[in-house]
């Protein structure tokens, strides 16, 4: 049986944490929660966090249904403002601004200020641009102004572009509520920090994974020195090798090329996976070890050892989860 584990102790101690940097807390869920399962997350976290952040009014939709009655802000880019009786949007453009507006409700309406990321928001070195914002929205209280640096990882560059933001906030509104995305954002100060990836336990020391994954072996196989397994006759046999079919595969959201690069943990040793990984299954060379059918087999802890194994970036592999087959276990 596949099973993704998700510790609400590790999520509330890590909200808890960032809670240390700012009065309020929004739980990014976005995606799936970054591969964890929204509705596990968000349930686990009701009553830890102030709000909880998603991209999209569908997302947000869906998150209304599990959480009802707790706030929930659209980070990402809207178009229709119609739903801010019931959620927070953010306001990217003049336009968004004055569709705001028109609702009335523009004290649950963020509006997002451009830095240097130039994904979204009212670009800050434009001060036209700033000045008609400015005029639109000095007889209306806005939900305040947010933001989220393009390199946090840069002192330099974060510093230049938060220095950009505090000039354009003065001008606008010097005592608006200020909301920051990112956990690499926890030292500047704000209002309201938006955390996604260290809510899961990645992105700074002392924090607590959030989530496992667990397999089990399903079948063994003795191969004969020169004999292959898998697609493509991707293992060959050195020796008499032991090979253990593990349930789990690209399927449910690891990566087939690189697979070969990963570990895993039967009965408290680690074992290399060989060849290439299968759509619902994997190879796993248990040569010498003592291990039997349906032992289970821990398949993931931890996010930064599979995205260096694959080249790639923590999120990358976190989001991917969401197509983990099986079930979902709370503890």
């Amino acid at each position: 049986m596949n099973t993704k584990n998700i510790s609400k102790e590790a999520l509330v101690f890590n909200a808890e944490f960032f809670s240390g940097f700012a009065p309020k807390i929004c739980a990014v869920v976005k995606a799936n929660a970054y591969g964890h399962g929204m509705r596990e997350v968000a349930l686990a976290l009701k009553g830890h966090v102030d709000f909880f952040g998603v991209s999209s009014i569908d997302e947000a939709k869906a998150l209304e249904k599990i959480v009802k009655g707790e706030k929930i802000v659209v980070i990402g880019r809207c178009f229709d403002f119609s739903n801010l009786d019931k959620f927070y949007l953010t306001a990217s453009s003049i336009e968004d601004i004055q569709k705001a507006i028109k609702t009335g409700k523009t004290e649950k309406c963020f509006i997002k200020l451009c830095t240097g990321m130039n994904r979204f928001g009212i670009d800050c070195k434009n001060q036209n641009l700033l000045e008609k914002v400015k005029n639109l929205i000095k007889n209306h209280q806005f939900a305040g102004f947010s933001a989220h640096f393009s390199n946090l990882s840069s002192k330099r560059v974060t510093k230049k572009e938060y220095d950009l933001f505090c000039k354009a906030r003065l001008f606008l509104n010097k005592k608006a509520f200020v909301s920051f995305g990112g956990s690499g954002a926890k030292n500047l100060p704000c209002d309201m920090l938006r955390v996604g990836l260290g809510l899961y336990g990645y992105g700074c020391k002392g924090l607590k994974k959030a989530m496992s994954l667990t397999s089990e072996i399903v079948e063994l196989r003795t191969l004969e020195k020169g004999e292959t397994a898998g697609y493509n006759q991707t293992f060959k046999a050195k020796r008499r090798t032991t090979l253990a079919v593990v349930g789990v595969g690209y399927g449910d959201g690891f990566s087939r090329e690189k697979s070969k690069f990963v570990k895993v943990d039967i009965n408290g040793k680690k074992y290399n996976i060989v060849g290439n990984m299968c759509m619902d299954c994997c190879f796993v060379d248990v040569t010498g070890g003592t291990v039997c059918v349906k032992d289970q087999v821990k398949v993931f802890e931890d996010a930064t050892v599979f995205a260096k194994a694959y080249g790639k970036i923590e999120y990358n592999v976190l989001t991917n989860f969401s197509l983990f087959r099986g079930k979902t276990k709370v503890f």
